[in-house]
């Protein structure tokens, strides 16, 4: 395994994945200064305060901060692992964040977006151009900003217009910086007591995450075996709304990117309405699917009914099926539990399929044709 890996992975992914809570240690400790300004924008000149996993913090009541009183939505501008780590900060804070919250992975800004609006304003490379489109478009709203990213043009128009840049964790490729970018926003989220950080919780979530790097690194792990097993079949991944569907298209995008092939998502309930149909001619035009279930116990009970009886049709058809879920105390702990086992598949995915998993010529390629 470790020569193939060697072979096909010359810039050392397999390390980064592995040391992947390094990104979370980096991201709770990221200290900036932080201030929303009047009118749209964000001055780096004054200190909401910080925090550190050394220190005790275990949050503050969400929503009286006098910088934040006003603001009636959120709105997260980014695409692919940046838009990522705002759809599972929606699950992560789903019972405690008092405003809407709208993850935009689109040039401009929504039509709602105004003056009483947080925009957060996420690139890793800081050169995305819908990013940069949706920058431009919310300062023209008057709304709040802040930017977070490794450099590149979007710190270079904080820099210029006074808004605070979160600085992310360098040195990767985009995807595989989901954690300093999810966990940077959280932070932010805690200095902004839109959300209470619970340091014991993100303590046990970095431990796990340690363990997991030295179980999933090892030869025969278990997904390296579901990566195997899965060779030359198509991934198709239901989640459930509202508690695991943020991890379905992560694991999506992860087949996309690392393991070059396609994958397809959708989520319980409203399969049921519609593509539960298609499984009737399955076999029909010689498909070899896997099915992958992201589970867990917050489930509503009618929709775990509903996954139960799709099963009996899966065997029906003798499909390939695997129930992902995890065991953890807590649904935090939970989601990152399934989202780092789910991106150790495709990344060996692509290995047993002798492909480089950081390779992406298909999306280089678009960029500079539409440039």
């Amino acid at each position: 395994m470790f020569d193939k890996i060697k072979k096909l992975d010359p810039t050392g992914q397999f390390e980064v994945l592995k040391k992947s809570a390094d990104q979370v240690e980096d991201a709770l400790n990221n200290h900036f200064d932080l201030r929303l300004g009047d009118g749209g924008g964000v001055s780096s000149a004054g200190r909401l305060g910080s925090s550190s996993l050394g220190e005790a913090d275990n949050g503050t009541d969400t929503g009286k901060n006098s910088e934040t009183a006003g603001i009636k939505n959120i709105v997260i501008c980014g695409l692919g692992g940046s838009a990522i780590a705002g759809d599972i900060l929606a699950l992560w804070g789903k019972e405690e964040l008092k405003v809407p919250l709208y993850i935009n992975r689109n040039y401009g800004v929504p039509n709602f977006v105004s003056s009483d609006s947080l925009v957060v304003l996420s690139s890793y490379s800081g050169t995305t151009e819908e990013t940069l489109s949706a920058y431009h478009a919310a300062g023209e709203r008057g709304a709040k900003r802040i930017c977070l990213t490794t450099g590149g043009t979007l710190k270079e128009l904080a820099g210029r217009d006074g808004v605070t840049v979160v600085p992310l964790m360098p040195g990767f490729q985009p995807r595989y910086a989901l954690y300093t970018s999810f966990f940077n926003i959280l932070n932010l989220f805690s200095k902004l007591e839109l959300l209470k950080r619970d340091d014991e919780l993100l303590r046990r979530i970095v431990a796990n995450l340690r363990s997991l790097g030295e179980k999933y690194s090892q030869p025969g792990n278990r997904a390296y075996q579901i990566a195997q097993e899965i060779n030359g079949k198509l991934p198709i991944i239901y989640s459930a709304v509202g508690v695991t569907d943020s991890i379905g298209t992560r694991f999506k995008g992860q087949f996309n990117e690392n393991g070059k092939t396609h994958a397809f998502h959708n989520v319980f309930p409203e399969m049921n309405h519609n593509e539960i149909i298609g499984w009737e001619t399955y076999g029909s035009m010689n498909e070899n699917w896997a099915v992958f279930e992201l589970l867990d116990e917050t489930i509503h009970p009618q929709v775990k009914k509903r996954f139960d009886v799709f099963n009996e049709i899966l065997a029906e058809k003798n499909v390939s099926l695997y129930k992902i879920s995890s065991s953890l105390p807590t649904y935090q702990e939970r989601l990152f539990d399934m989202i780092y086992f789910l991106d150790w598949i495709t990344y060996y995915r692509a290995i047993v399929w002798d492909k480089d998993p950081v390779e992406i010529d298909y999306i280089h390629l678009l960029k500079k044709r539409i440039s």
